[in-house]
């Protein structure tokens, strides 16, 4: 029996375009009826602003602000940028929208794997 990776297991999916992540949600993802848990937007955001990073990293802080509630209507989409990389940390964020409207903000400091 094959291992699934946390992000796949997750339902992750890499966007069309190559940079965004994209995740249907499930009913499995919802903290209470038609509300998808925080944990899974900041999780959606964090990996989306590592894919931004471009390299090996593991997020040594993250801060997330809730904007609206994500329901299961539609998909979640994040984008993530780099704001600062340097010698050994790489200061990243990440917007999470749905129906193309943000619920979700994602800051992610992560520090480069050696």
């Amino acid at each position: 029996m094959a291992e699934v990776g946390f992000n796949e297991a997750l339902g992750f999916d890499v966007g069309e375009d190559g940079r965004s992540i994209v995740l249907a949600p499930q009913a499995g993802h919802e903290v209470a009826p038609g509300t998808v848990h925080f944990a899974v937007l900041t999780t959606l955001g964090e990996v989306a602003a590592a894919q931004a990073a471009g390299e090996p990293v593991v997020p040594a802080q993250v801060a997330v602000q809730l904007v609206r509630p994500a329901g299961r209507d539609a998909a979640l989409v994040a984008r993530g940028r780099v704001l600062k990389s340097g010698r050994t940390l790489i200061f990243a964020e990440a917007e999470v929208t749905q129906h193309d409207r943000l619920v979700a903000k994602v800051t992610v400091t992560f520090a480069r794997r050696s």
